[in-house]
């Protein structure tokens, strides 16, 4: 007696139209998950921030007058008459940019080199030291190094070339000269102080190629408008939506409170340029800065370009 076999597996039409579905589940989880991978990754930022910070806060714990880490107090200048003594001698203002402030805070054990590169990082220029030269510190020999910062190999924030690995940094803090290094580069400061956080637009620019092709415009808002991190001097990290955060205000003399462009040297060539200005400057400072001014390392711009003070 003849009987109807049961057909095995699936016709090729019913394959596809698996196949369709699964293909159009994963089209519309791709955003989704695309969207929450970016702010985990932004977490991250916010989270290496603070705890740079909390590195700075425990440096001051060890400083007579509660100060954040100063390179050129480390490595200070010879004493006359005795030459270099550790501990001893002016401060060497000289050593007081990026590149020497992470080195040493890396050489101290109190961060490493992935702490200080950010995981949303859009700039190529920008790679962890993975390879930091602990041995490069010789404090006792005539002519002293406490980190290492060498030409060829060393721990570098020259964000402005177009080589990958030339900047090993991602954060800006900040610029430690005038009145701004004197009264808020320390652990008293309070939460209306930023003290470091993400890169900003060189010079502070608000408009035009200097901001509508910063490469940080493409870091945590994928929509070519600055949003950024910024911790304060009581170690609360936010994101910032612009520049010029509510809460913090330009300080100089008689001068009205006003809100303060937090990546922006004001009042050039007036009276609170230099020694007597107190407002908030954060950049990656590169160069030799001098007690009342310093370089801002002009970051170029996604086309290749290099920005101007506008």
């Amino acid at each position: 007696m003849r009987t109807n076999r049961q057909k095995n597996g699936f016709t090729l039409v019913e394959l596809l139209v698996v196949v369709a579905i699964i293909a159009l589940l994963i089209s519309l989880l791709l955003p989704a998950l695309s969207k929450a991978q970016r702010n985990a990754k932004a977490l991250q930022d916010t989270s290496n921030i603070s705890q740079i910070h909390k590195a700075f806060l425990t440096w001051s714990n060890q400083d007579d007058k509660g100060r954040l880490p100063l390179p050129g107090r480390i490595a200070r200048l010879a004493v006359p008459g005795i030459g270099f003594v550790s501990g001893q001698g002016e401060e060497n203002i000289s050593l007081n940019n990026t590149a020497n402030l992470y080195a040493c805070m890396i050489q101290k054990d109190f961060i490493n080199p992935k702490l200080v590169v950010s995981p949303i990082d859009p700039n190529s220029v920008v790679a962890e030291k993975s390879d930091y030269n602990f041995n490069a510190a010789q404090p006792g020999a005539t002519t002293p190094t406490y980190w290492d910062t060498s030409a060829t190999a060393g721990f570098k924030a020259n964000i402005h070339q177009n080589t990958p690995g030339a900047c090993n940094t991602s954060y800006a803090t900040l610029a430690l000269v005038g009145d701004r290094k004197k009264f808020t580069w320390s652990n008293k400061t309070d939460g209306t102080r930023p003290i470091m956080g993400n890169r900003g637009t060189y010079c502070g620019a608000l408009s035009g190629p200097n901001y509508q092709k910063a490469y940080w415009n493409q870091a945590i808002s994928p929509d070519d408008t600055w949003e950024g991190n910024m911790c304060y001097g009581d170690n609360h990290t936010q994101i910032e939506k612009s520049m010029i955060p509510d809460t913090v205000q330009y300080e100089c003399g008689s001068v009205n409170l006003r809100k303060d462009n937090c990546y922006k040297w004001d009042f050039v060539g007036n009276l609170c340029k230099g020694m007597a200005e107190n407002d908030t400057w954060m950049c990656i400072v590169i160069g030799n800065p001098s007690a009342a001014s310093a370089t801002e390392a002009p970051e170029r711009l996604t086309d290749g370009t290099t920005p101007t003070c506008q």
